[in-house]
């Protein structure tokens, strides 16, 4: 018999007082499972009790990715309580992924670079069964298994399963199994006193977005149509800028520390172990520009030097330049001064080490944290592991293990929160590898509106039901993802989709709208985006503006034109309007904008010098990649300089210069850059050149005369525009 087990990869333990039909996986180590068995089967049973899951415990005895993504395999395939979840506990192996940047939403680093750096930790290795991936061995140093995306997987995220990751670890002197059982104690509490969702609130960072107050006055919005029942409550929804104070950190701790706050979103940047709040103040007055100075300066000497400059030459060069005072800058080695400004940009952001340094015990259950790298998991620390292991009563955070785009829909589905799904589900139709609940991810609240049993509905995903809700239920987001789910399973049409789209009184389902048309990208999806460019919510006007630039399309130039001719765009509207201008070709915008600028109606002020700037911007504008795409190209460029060029074009590719790209890939360019300009070309999934970039790569992909890893490019690049519902 211990032969039998020993030869075992995995131990299945079930407890017996669940209910039938949904079922959930909880994947554990043996040591955490030895060092906190009584708090997780309580977790087990909390979950059992309050969620109705059959929770079955995974020890993983092998420590290999491959068995447990087989057994969370097997257990969803099960004809009785097949699990629809999974949280990871404790040391699980993590995934690292290569060659799938296309599924995270800003992630683009140089795969030549060490691997630990360039690869993508994410748990869709474990939770989205219908990808297909090539194992590429392990790291003797730490917990990472890489694997790489194949060709003949499905080029788009669907994930069958919502995950969370609970990964304590020794950092900061406690024990990782003592966090453990904490946290897992925390969480049983949390999950039977849970209430409905009352309380929320938002906050915006320095430099997010543009820092666009529209942007931030219409989210407001956004967030009533999520939680229409907030109305109701007194100060249902507050917000927090970091324009409103110089260290606006004490506040923001403040905030998350409520007793009362169920659900945070916090927009700003971030890294592992940092939230980037404020950045440098402003000055005010004559003594604050003069202090503005000197800190900013002392911070680029003292940098040059360590880069191994000589400090003297340095300040004497910028004193010489900008014609600053010697005094001003002479005690930049002070230790006094080195720790005085050391200590005010301790001031500007909050870090890891200021959980323990200020005693902060965030209170707010759910976090949304909108910030690259805050969800760093794979590391022995992150920004969001220091939320759900404090003392307070957070639980679950929704965070990035890698950077992130600041155009996506970043709160995508929330209001469903506050109608019983749990965190998982939330995060599960982000869509993003990059994203992952860090903590329980079977944590709901109580409903807060009468409305269908939304969790069973995405377990079950029945399509007449779908179409039922669409057109009876009240609440945005459920009308948002029975669009979403119906679109997915091809029921519904670009017909549909626009009807809806222009007859919407809901900002929101415009949106989901206008996003499930896009995987149809045909003429219905351009009627949208003339309409959208001109939305007046300012999430759909900007999300719009990027997709016309995707699109490329002439028909998008006459809306394109007018909107970059528009005085009351705002800041991240005009920042889209204008790099959609990069992408036209020149000659059509100018002619597009003569006509419009032309008719009597249009009244400016001076109107010939601002005709003569308009032209200026979009003479400038459209040749902005172009050099790119002549480097791309050209026989004379050097191999590092091209596949330099090449990756600068994933973004920003003009798109009448493809046929032009396409021709250099088929006849002249060598193994390498065919490579990099297949997966580049790759990125491009709602290109009018699409039909012939598809065509190409096809055909590369049948061909014997190109090399196999040429091939193997080719066939991934068709699979990645094959979702595209033309």
């Amino acid at each position: 018999m211990k032969k039998i087990l020993a030869m075992i990869s995995l131990c299945l333990l079930s407890t017996m007082q669940a209910l039938a039909g949904r079922g959930f996986a909880i994947v554990v180590d043996k040591k955490s499972y030895n060092e906190a068995k009584n708090e997780i089967q309580a977790y087990a049973k909390a979950i059992e009790d309050m969620q109705h899951l059959h929770v079955y415990t995974v020890i993983d005895r092998w420590g290999v990715p491959d068995s447990i993504r087989t057994e969370l395999q097997r257990l969803h395939a099960l004809r009785q309580n097949p699990i629809e979840g999974a949280v990871f506990i404790g040391d699980i192996p993590i995934a690292m992924i290569r060659d799938a940047q296309h599924f995270t939403s800003a992630f683009k680093m140089n795969q030549k670079a060490n691997r630990k750096q360039s690869s993508i930790p994410s748990d869709r290795y474990y939770d989205d069964f219908n990808l297909k991936f090539k194992p590429l061995g392990h790291d003797n140093d730490a917990p990472y298994y890489y694997y790489s995306l194949t060709a003949e997987s499905p080029q788009i995220l669907n994930p069958t399963l919502y995950s969370g990751r609970i990964r304590p670890t020794d950092v900061g002197g406690m024990s990782r199994y003592v966090k453990l059982r904490n946290y897992l104690t925390k969480v049983v509490r949390e999950k039977r006193a849970a209430g409905s969702l009352n309380k929320m609130f938002y906050f915006e960072g320095h430099g997010y977005i543009s820092q666009s107050f529209v942007a931030r006055v219409d989210e407001k919005e956004g967030l009533y149509e999520h939680f229409p029942w907030l109305k109701r409550q007194p100060n249902g929804i507050s917000y927090l800028s970091h324009l409103q104070y110089r260290n606006v950190k004490f506040k923001l701790m403040n905030e998350l520390m409520r007793q009362d706050l169920d659900f945070a979103i916090l927009h700003h940047h971030g890294a592992w172990n940092t939230e980037y709040l404020n950045g440098i103040p402003s000055p005010n007055n004559v003594n604050e520009a003069k202090t503005f100075i000197q800190q900013f300066f002392r911070s680029k000497t003292r940098d040059a030097k360590d880069r191994g400059q000589n400090a003297d030459s340095v300040m004497a060069a910028f004193e010489k330049r900008l014609d600053i005072p010697h005094t001003w800058l002479e005690n930049t080695f002070d230790p006094k001064i080195v720790a005085k400004d050391s200590l005010d940009n301790d001031l500007l952001d909050l870090h890891t080490t200021d959980f323990a340094k200020y005693n902060y015990t965030p209170n707010c259950r759910v976090i949304m944290i909108d910030a690259c790298f805050n969800g760093s998991f794979h590391r022995e620390d992150c920004i969001a592991d220091e939320y759900i292991f404090s003392p307070g009563r957070t639980v679950a955070v929704i965070a990035n293990t890698v950077n992130v785009l600041q155009n996506k829909w970043s709160d995508r589905y929330m209001g469903l929160l506050g109608l019983g799904a749990s965190v998982g589900e939330l995060a599960r139709f982000s869509y993003y590898m990059e994203s992952h609940v860090i903590g329980d991810p079977t944590f709901t609240f109580i409903p807060s509106q009468k409305s269908a049993d939304i969790s069973a509905l995405l377990a079950g995903n029945n399509d007449a039901v779908w179409h039922k809700l669409l057109k009876t239920d009240a609440h945005a987001d459920v009308k948002c993802i029975a669009i979403d789910r119906l679109n997915r399973d091809n029921k519904m049409t670009s017909a549909e989709l626009l009807a809806i789209f222009r007859n919407s009184d809901e900002a929101l389902v415009r949106l989901q709208a206008l996003y499930s048309l896009a995987e149809h990208d045909d003429a219905n999806f351009i009627e949208a985006l003339k309409l959208a460019a001109n939305d007046s919510y300012e999430l759909v006007q900007r999300t719009a503006l990027h997709l016309i630039g995707e699109s490329g399309n002439d028909a998008l130039i006459p809306a394109i034109i007018a909107t970059n001719m528009t005085n009351s765009l705002s800041e991240r509207c005009r920042f889209n309007a204008m790099n959609a201008l990069t992408l036209f070709p020149k000659d059509k915008l100018l002619a597009e904008f003569q006509r419009q600028f032309n008719a009597p109606s249009l009244r400016l002020i001076d109107k010939e010098k601002t005709g003569k700037r308009y032209e200026k911007l979009i003479v400038a504008a459209t040749e902005k990649w172009s050099e790119y795409v002549d480097m791309a190209v050209s026989s004379s460029t050097t191999a590092k300089k091209r596949l330099s060029a090449i990756r600068g074009l994933r973004n920003y590719c003009p798109h009448h210069r493809i046929p032009e790209i396409l021709n250099y890939l088929r006849t002249q360019a060598q193994p390498d850059a065919q490579v990099a300009l297949l997966e580049m070309l790759g990125w491009h999934t709602l290109s009018y050149q699409v039909p012939a970039i598809a065509k190409c790569a096809d055909e590369m992909s049948r061909d014997n005369s190109f090399k196999p890893e040429v091939r193997n490019e080719a066939l991934k690049t068709v699979n990645r525009l094959k979702h595209i519902n033309k």
